[in-house]
């Protein structure tokens, strides 16, 4: 009796490149990876070097939207949370930033939050300039004040702050956020962190 050997089958070889619905599922899991990569740090605080405690910071030399000189402390009332936000006409960030400064200011008046806008290496802007970025920051053109250059190091803690620059502080003075660039959903959480300062 003869046996036939059974026939052989021969692998094929490997293809060169990847299928294309796998090829779509890595490319759909790389997206999704940076989409939450990017919510994350638009969501997350800064950490690096903390602004001076509010209590020290109200002594700093400001200069007021007519010209005359003052001191940090007197755009804020006492015992109430703090936002400070350091800006120039000539950012680009700050401009997007504006109309969330404005949210915070109509969801929480002067009774309930400070914010002090703070004018930062724009010494050289025009008044209307910068008039009318506190108008879309929702405050009224007196109430942004001007700090210079080493009062600004000192306030922050960093040699080369980048603007936008966001602080928030609790009613006793102490800084509990700092957002670094414009990042909305960031600027979002301010408030409930408003919200929760009752103590």
């Amino acid at each position: 009796m003869r046996t036939v050997a059974a026939p052989v089958r021969v692998a094929s070889p490997p293809s060169a490149g990847w299928s294309a619905p796998r090829a779509l599922a890595a490319a759909t899991l790389l997206a999704l990876a940076l989409f939450a990569t990017r919510l994350w740090t638009g969501r997350a605080f800064d950490a690096g070097p903390r602004p001076m405690p509010l209590t020290d910071a109200r002594d700093l030399p400001v200069i007021r939207a007519d010209g005359t000189g003052a001191r940090l402390g007197d755009a804020l009332r006492p015992g109430l949370p703090t936002l400070v936000s350091v800006w120039a006409s000539w950012c680009g960030p700050c401009r997007q930033e504006a109309p969330a400064i404005a949210a915070l200011r109509r969801r929480f008046g002067p009774e309930r939050l400070n914010i002090v806008y703070l004018n930062a290496r724009d010494a050289d802007a025009a008044p209307a300039w910068r008039d009318a970025m506190t108008r879309a920051a929702g405050l009224t053109p007196g109430s942004q004040v001007r700090m210079e250059d080493a009062s600004l190091v000192r306030f922050t803690n960093d040699p080369a702050p980048a603007i936008p620059r966001t602080y928030l502080y609790d009613r006793r003075g102490s800084a509990v956020a700092t957002i670094i660039g414009y990042k909305p959903l960031a600027l979002a959480r301010i408030a409930g962190l408003v919200e929760d300062d009752r103590s």
